[in-house]
């Protein structure tokens, strides 16, 4: 009788209040289902940009090695454009999608003017342009070059550094002399971007100036703003081959249009996502913060 009772006790001890809450989680718990699901097929389709980012810059590595160091133009369009100085006209790691077949014209100004504009490109034509990159040879899945979640229509969403063989001069008169152009000159291959997701087609390199440029970009700059396509962040490749994300966490950066600075703005210099990025892609930081409550490690 004893253990009888016991039993009647514990049976009885489950209240209407017990059920509520019981009742309460399942419902909260079913709510959040989707969220739940949501978030992991967010996190699911960012790994699968980073192995793409992988991809790519495995590729952009064995194309190095096949022609003495020297890396594939990242300045996808304004390649076309290079003086003499800087190789003349050429083909970069991508093309621009442009009419095909397609020779490459004695008249730089001609090819250049022969780019489609947006909201004019075929499939067909984004796929040959991507053909007739110089990594096309080492990576040639139409995949690989856009990331899930990219800007529909867009066949490409990666873009390079501006500072992997760009257009002379493209960061600045300081940016020159910091421009690669063979893989020997970086000394940090995991300090070094090379590739990141900008989560759509992009004419040039992913634009961030060294030292101001001739038509209004100051010192410093985000001449393209911080790319938010994956939760607040984007994902890079370095010349190591390591891929990471970010999620950018400066003011600035994460309300770009509201700021004042960028192209022909001003530049907080102690922006920590800024002098992140510049460190990066330029190798130092040459602008001194002189806020002493903020903390960047550059």
């Amino acid at each position: 009788m004893a253990d009888g009772s016991r039993l009647m006790t514990i049976r009885k001890g489950l209240t209407r209040i017990d059920l509520v809450v019981v009742l309460a989680c399942a419902v909260f718990i079913l709510a959040n289902v989707p969220i739940i699901l949501a978030g992991g097929r967010q996190h699911a389709k960012r790994d699968v940009c980073m192995a793409n980012l992988r991809a790519l810059v495995s590729a952009w590595d064995m194309y190095t090695d096949d022609n003495k160091g020297k890396i594939p133009p990242g300045d996808v369009y304004y390649s076309w454009m290079f003086p003499t100085s800087a190789g003349g006209p050429q083909l970069a790691w991508r093309e621009w999608p442009h009419p095909f077949p397609h020779p490459m014209p004695p008249s730089i100004a001609s090819n250049y003017s022969a780019a489609y504009p947006y909201g004019q490109i075929t499939a067909e034509a984004w796929k040959h342009s991507i053909a007739e990159g110089l990594l096309w040879n080492y990576v040639k899945d139409f995949d690989i070059y856009k990331c899930p979640i990219g800007r529909a229509g867009d066949l490409v969403t990666y873009s390079m550094s501006q500072s992997m063989l760009t257009y002379p001069y493209a960061g600045g008169p300081g940016s020159t002399s910091r421009m690669i152009t063979n893989k020997s000159q970086i000394a940090h291959p995991a300090l070094r971007l090379v590739f990141l997701d900008t989560g759509w087609a992009k004419q040039g390199a992913f634009f961030l100036s060294y030292d101001g440029t001739s038509d209004g970009a100051p010192k410093g700059s985000w001449g393209d703003w911080p790319p938010m396509i994956h939760n607040g962040g984007t994902t890079f490749a370095f010349a190591d081959g390591h891929t990471i994300y970010k999620k950018w966490t400066d003011p600035h950066a994460l309300n770009p249009g509201g700021n004042g600075w960028g192209w022909g703005g001003t530049v907080d210099y102690c922006d920590c996502d800024l002098r992140w990025m510049i460190k990066i892609t330029w190798g130092d930081v040459p602008y001194d913060c002189t806020d002493p409550a903020k903390n960047c490690e550059d």
